[in-house]
């Protein structure tokens, strides 16, 4: 029975995700499909559109800015020197194998910072 309950934590640790991005992509979607419905309803109709309306349709995708850079590698690095404190006061030295997984996650917070920082003088 151990094994079982076992097998079935990785199984529900390793879906977790998976089931998350699918529920992110499922409404994102639903709701472009709701905006096409209005934008049908509207020209079938003749009505003329608010400008704020077109407005935030450029509004809605969402575009990739410099900020946004920064902001996520900052996510990053602070996820990455949690695992690292995590490792610390667990086996009370910072190199182990938790410090290892957390240089990946680490290092692309780092890449995305320098992007970042980089669009920013070229704005």
């Amino acid at each position: 029975m151990d094994s079982l309950t076992g097998i079935l934590a990785v199984v529900l640790a390793l879906s977790m995700p998976v089931a998350i991005v699918a529920i992110v992509f499922y409404f994102r979607h639903k709701g472009r499909t709701e905006v096409q419905k209005t934008l049908r309803m509207a020209i079938e109709k003749g009505t003329d559109l608010p400008p704020e309306f077109l407005e935030n349709l450029k509004n809605m995708q969402a575009r990739k800015t410099p900020a946004n850079d920064i902001r996520s590698g900052l996510i990053l690095i602070a996820i990455a020197l949690g695992l690292v404190a995590l490792d610390l006061a667990n086996h009370s030295f910072i190199l182990g194998k938790l410090s290892g997984v957390a240089a990946i996650p680490g290092f692309i917070g780092v890449a995305l910072l320098i992007l970042g920082i980089i669009g920013n003088r070229k704005k």
